[in-house]
């Protein structure tokens, strides 16, 4: 029998095979066992963290005719069986990439009115997804938006920018994690059990687990490569940074320590030899900053002021050092830089009449001399509307004059708990939460109250709804850790014993129009954003190049970095 690569030889069979991504896989089975499929859905992430795994392990579950009790296809019915031949007309997956024009779109809608022979569904998974011309895309909306009942479309893409927005409207979308180091690590050392694969130490397993950069397909790809290179599967440290073109855990250490006591001489014999040994710059580079970034938050070396300076240094000069002339002598002068620090703030000025030290300088004020009076001179037309339009854009609003309640002139009580219905606002909340952790408010956006909140007894009852497009949120808000710490995130901010709040999360009734607090802030936002047009267009000084040019402004469009 052939070889099989790692990759393929480990690929998950069940979602329980999965690692890295349990947000997603438990969602799916919560959609097995509720009967909710729905009809399209859009696998998003990085390559190599289990998109297309994900895609094919649901497909097979949804198709199965005795589904287990851990919520996997069974292996054994005929829907499954096959499923496994990999010429099932019942699920069929393309490439993107290759099959991406108009006709081979047709091509498949033509053939999605036909029933599957075994099995409720017929899936149909498209791999990259994003390299679908326009024109198929066209093609595709109107069989997405109403596929017959049978028909599942599951996508996977690496690029979800690319994709149209009314593609993505029409799809349930789940986005992937790339997978940490400790998971990728774990990972590696099953498999090395189980294969018979003995590293040298566990800091090779741990960089090889950095090198995967959270793909996992990438992490067994390169444990192949150093596998090829190994002798009876035994991986050393020669060994990986041989096959890998890698500088060895140790020896970049010894680079960073060396850096830290300002020891040149040896920076340079170490960086030298790596370079004698085909190791490439960029690699020495990625390597010396992940080392530093792990020094970083392990603060035991020296102070987080210095250790900052040091790795914001060579990140920031290794992006023209890479595209310079000699960038092997490039970053070895900048390894010395990083080692003389202290000499360089400590050094006195060249030139000074006084012994001041560079770190206490400050920079010499120099008096211009008045420049002479000119005639004055006609501005031109472009001139004048740039002087405009540098004067609108230094333009001030006005401050705003300050709002005082009436009952504030009377008394202005201090507030220190709150004591009734009234002073309750989700609202409040969510944007008090959006400061401190914007990734948990942006989860709780996704739903709504579905109830006004109740204070009665010192008990506080939450009742929190989300839609159908936001029961991947609700299923992961309701995983014990992320529970726990909404609790004390209310617990908080509304000054309630976290024992005495009773919060609930269910599905909300979509008969009754329900909108989430994401869709409100998006609204609000739209408005906005044409109040700014429209504050725009009736500028004064908008109006006077209008006349200057006599022209009209027919779009405007505002930078949405600033607000």
């Amino acid at each position: 029998m052939s070889y099989q690569v790692l990759a393929r030889k480990w690929r998950p069979k069940k979602f329980q095979d999965v690692i890295g991504q349990s947000h997603v896989t438990r969602s799916l089975q919560n959609a097995i066992v509720k009967n909710k499929i729905g009809h399209a859905y859009m696998m998003v992430g990085t390559r190599g963290v289990g998109k297309t795994s994900v895609a094919r392990i649901f497909a097979k579950a949804i198709r199965c005719e005795n589904i287990t009790a851990d919520i996997n296809a069974c292996n054994e019915c005929r829907a499954c069986l096959d499923f496994d031949t990999e010429t099932s007309m019942n699920v069929i997956e393309i490439d993107g990439a290759s099959n991406n024009s108009v006709d081979n779109i047709r091509e498949l809608i033509g053939n999605v009115h036909y029933l599957p022979t075994s099995g409720r569904f017929k899936v149909y998974i498209i791999d990259e997804v994003h390299m679908l011309s326009t024109n198929a895309f066209n093609a595709l909306l109107k069989t997405l938006e109403e596929p017959p009942a049978h028909v599942v479309f599951i996508f996977a893409t690496t690029e979800a920018q690319k994709l149209l927005g009314t593609v993505l409207s029409r799809c349930q979308r789940f986005d992937f994690r790339n997978v940490p180091v400790d998971t990728l690590v774990k990972h590696v050392k099953d498999i090395a059990q189980v294969e018979g694969i003995k590293f040298e130490s566990d800091e090779l397993i741990h960089q090889l687990a950095i090198l995967g950069r959270g793909s996992v397909r990438d992490t067994l790809s390169l444990l192949d490569q150093v596998l090829t290179f190994s002798e009876d599967n035994n991986v050393l440290e020669t060994t990986l940074t041989t096959s890998l073109g890698v500088a060895g855990p140790k020896t970049i250490s010894a680079i960073v320590n060396s850096v830290y006591e300002g020891n040149t001489e040896e920076v340079s014999r170490i960086y030298t030899r790596l370079l004698t040994e085909n190791v490439p710059v960029k690699n020495i580079a990625s390597s010396l900053l992940d080392e530093l970034f792990n020094n970083l938050k392990k603060k035991n070396s020296l102070s987080e002021a210095e250790l900052i300076w040091i790795y914001e240094t060579i990140a920031r000069e290794t992006t023209w050092i890479f595209n310079s002339i000699v960038p092997e002598k490039a970053f070895e002068v900048l390894l010395y830089k990083v080692s003389l620090r202290r000499s360089f703030f400590n050094q006195k000025i060249v030139g000074s009449s006084q012994g001041v030290t560079a770190s206490s300088v400050a920079p010499a004020k120099i008096e211009a001399a008045p420049a002479p009076v000119e005639a004055p001179v006609e501005l031109t037309v472009a001139q004048k509307l740039e002087s405009m339009m540098n004067e609108f854009a230094n333009e001030k609003a006005p401050e705003p004059a300050p709002v005082v309640k009436a009952e504030a002139l009377v008394q202005a009580p201090e507030v220190k708990k709150i004591e009734s219905v009234k002073d309750l606002s989700w609202e409040g909340f969510l944007n008090d939460l959006s400061q401190r952790s914007p990734a948990s408010a942006s989860n709780l956006e996704q739903g709504n109250t579905l109830s006004p909140l109740k204070l009665e007894n010192g008990s506080l009852y939450i009742e929190l709804g989300f839609g159908y497009s936001g029961q991947v949120f609700m299923d992961y808000l309701n995983e014990p850790d992320v529970y726990e710490k909404v609790l004390n995130n209310l617990s908080e901010y509304f000054d309630v014993e976290k024992k005495n709040i009773k919060l609930e999360l269910k599905e909300a009734d979509t008969q009754n129009e329900f909108v989430s607090q994401a869709d409100i802030r998006a609204h609000k936002a739209e408005i906005s954003m044409q109040d700014r047009v429209e504050e725009f267009k009736s500028n004064p000084l908008l109006k006077e190049a209008e006349k200057l040019f006599n022209a009209k402004v027919d779009k405007v469009i505002l930078d949405q970095t600033k607000k």
